[in-house]
């Protein structure tokens, strides 16, 4: 006997394949704090998009430089709005010829390098602090 489908009454969304890397700057300390860089660099992405919603206005990707290092880049599809999408969509792309990504990362990439500041922030800090675990 099968169990009645749930219906979920939740906005439409649309699936966007997303890659972000640090930026530039972030590479020393990324380097620096003792825990693999592109572990950092998902974490900080998955919180980043914890509570994230898609704004309808357009913002244009920054133009802080990202590190080269392709290594660290996190990629993920992640669901966002339908309508919002649609939206940037007829304001910015009318023929739907730019990537998804390119229509969003403007929003999203800068909560996820201020992300990667707060968790290296937390590394430094956690690593500043005695936790009698060294004493014999």
């Amino acid at each position: 006997m099968s169990s009645p489908t749930r219906t979920r009454h939740s906005p439409a969304t649309r699936k966007i394949d997303i890659r972000v890397n640090a930026l530039e700057r972030q590479e020393e300390a990324l380097i620096d704090c003792g825990v693999d860089p592109a572990h950092v660099i998902r974490a900080a992405l998955r919180r980043a998009v914890k509570n994230w919603e898609l704004g309808p206005d357009f913002v244009a990707p920054s133009e802080e430089q990202r590190t080269r290092i392709t290594e660290w880049r996190a990629r993920t599809s992640l669901a966002v709005d339908a309508m919002a999408v649609t939206s940037l969509l007829r304001a910015q792309d009318p023929l739907d010829v730019l990537s998804k990504w390119t229509l969003i990362r403007g929003q999203l990439e800068p909560r996820v390098w201020a992300e990667i500041d707060a968790i290296l922030s937390e590394i430094a800090a956690y690593a500043a602090v005695p936790h009698g675990d060294d004493e014999v």
